[in-house]
């Protein structure tokens, strides 16, 4: 498997097509956009190099024979899907900020891997055997492979077929005897820039008149026609200004680092593409990818909660608040939260269902439950820990100002805390908190839209909550007599 450093590089060589804060980004990997993101998947090789790691990242491939980033694997049991939530759970609090593009690729994956084999079902066609292929490639290679869902969308009470301006969502253009060209966009997609493949996959339910929305395909991120277009929320703008690594509280890892993806006339090649025109798929695939994404989203912000809930320990000690009651039971509320999303998470592993094509799916209902809570336990994690901390989060000074002639014994003297603790300690700690909580960062809003918004959680449940039969279950245990139950 490649190493950190080999992983750079390559992104280095293939120079994707990026823009950030109005510029055109001439390297990517240096930009401080990005840089952070960048380190964030590089520790996914360093990790998995690691004797120690080994079971927890590592895999052995089916179809290559040979032992492959565990986010590159196909899931063929509960206990995978068991190790995916884990991954999550155990990487996050060593970078504290996103890995979405090798996190949502292992959805893509698995998604494609088992709706493939339903197309060529049912038409008879060869799209399992591409992917295969195509997985192979990436195993053998150990490829960063993002997965790409969400469409721009324009009107959202419009369905894609219904929009003014058709390219809101992807779809094809022309169909050739050697490929695709694909036009459109996929928005806020973590890590695209910096990934070796995009996967893209439809992100909602078609009709038969919108079938030419209705694709799949992996492509280069560098290929030509693909722009990638950064975010810039205000946490970025404070990383153009200053290289104090003291101001960011994550400064080695804390960017999201997501883009707006252009297709401008893309090319797909045959052998990269997974499904064209097959409309009837298309919601199911999205559905498949939400219900395994949302566990190892629901691991990945319980490992931000446990991360936060440590900080915010670090920072009652370096107070002297930390024997207080109300203090240490906020502590308890914090990891209380964050347990019932990973157990939750992890049940849905653990109840999983084998597809007819091996790959197994978690429990919807569990799945998205776990989601829901895990978003719940980030936001109430970042009330609690604001509060542990005090008022220091918002007012802290820069690291310019330890370093003032004029105001740096003051800076010292004002904000300490206990004696035997450092100001600069303090405010370090603090500074941490800021960015989990997210007023250096994205983390909670990202929590609360990242592997799709609440909305599209409550409507999986509603659909897998077999109510009419508990309805039917409580009115014969009321003893009422010949109730019709309505759907």
């Amino acid at each position: 498997m490649k190493s950190a450093q080999e992983y750079k590089e390559d992104i280095r060589k293939m120079k994707p097509v990026v823009y950030a804060f109005g510029e055109r980004v001439e390297q990517v990997v240096d930009h401080p956009a990005f840089t952070p993101t960048l380190n964030s998947i590089a520790l996914t090789y360093k990790m998995a190099r690691e004797k120690e790691n080994e079971n927890l990242m590592t895999a052995k491939s089916p179809f290559t024979g040979k032992m492959t980033n565990r986010f590159l694997h196909i899931c063929q049991s509960p206990d995978d899907l068991i190790k995916r939530g884990e991954l999550s759970k155990v990487l996050t609090p060593f970078h504290g900020a996103c890995i979405g593009a090798r996190c949502a690729g292992t959805g893509a994956l698995n998604t494609l891997y088992a709706l493939t084999y339903d197309i060529d079902k049912k038409y008879g066609s060869d799209y399992h055997q591409r992917f295969i292929k195509f997985l192979e490639h990436v195993q053998n290679e150990d490829l960063v492979c993002s997965g790409m869902v969400t469409d721009a969308k324009g009107d959202r009470s419009l369905a894609p077929g219904q929009q003014a301006d058709q390219d809101v969502y992807l779809h094809v253009v022309e169909a050739r005897e050697d490929g695709i060209v694909v036009r459109g966009a996929k928005a806020h997609q973590s890590g695209a820039a910096l990934a070796h493949f995009n996967i893209v996959i439809p992100t909602t339910s078609l009709s038969e008149k919108e079938k030419e929305f209705a694709v799949a395909f992996a492509i280069p991120a560098n290929a030509p026609g693909i722009i990638h277009i950064s975010e810039a929320p205000a946490p970025n703008a404070r990383r153009l200004q200053s290289k104090d690594e003291m101001d960011f509280g994550n400064f080695q890892y804390g960017v999201h680092g997501s883009t707006l993806v252009v297709f401008d006339n893309v090319f797909i090649p045959k052998e990269m593409v997974f499904m064209c025109g097959e409309w009837e798929f298309a919601g199911i695939m999205a559905a498949s990818f939400g219900s395994f994404q949302r566990l190892a989203t629901a691991c990945c912000k319980s490992g931000h909660c446990d991360l936060l809930y440590g900080a915010a320990a670090v920072a009652a000690e370096y107070n002297g608040c930390d024997k207080m009651g109300h203090i240490r039971d906020k502590i308890v509320e914090m990891s209380f939260q964050s347990a019932l999303a990973y157990g939750t998470a992890i049940a849905a592993g653990y109840k999983a269902r084998a597809h007819a094509s091996g790959v197994y799916f978690p429990d919807p209902q569990l799945s998205n439950a776990a989601k829901l809570q895990a978003v719940d336990a980030v936001w109430l994690a970042s009330k609690l820990a604001t509060e542990i901390t005090g008022g220091i989060i918002c007012t802290a000074p820069s690291q310019k100002d330890f370093d003032h002639p004029d105001i740096a014994e003051y800076v010292n003297k004002y904000f300490k805390g206990k004696a035997e603790v450092s100001t600069e300690k303090r405010v370090r700690i603090t500074r941490l908190i800021e960015y989990l909580v997210g007023q250096g960062s994205i983390i909670p809003t990202e929590s609360s839209h990242g592997g799709g918004p609440a909305a599209v959680q409550r409507l999986v449940m509603r659909q897998a909550s077999n109510l009419n039969y508990l309805k039917g279950r409580a009115i014969k245990m009321a003893g009422i007599k010949h109730e019709q139950m309505n759907p």
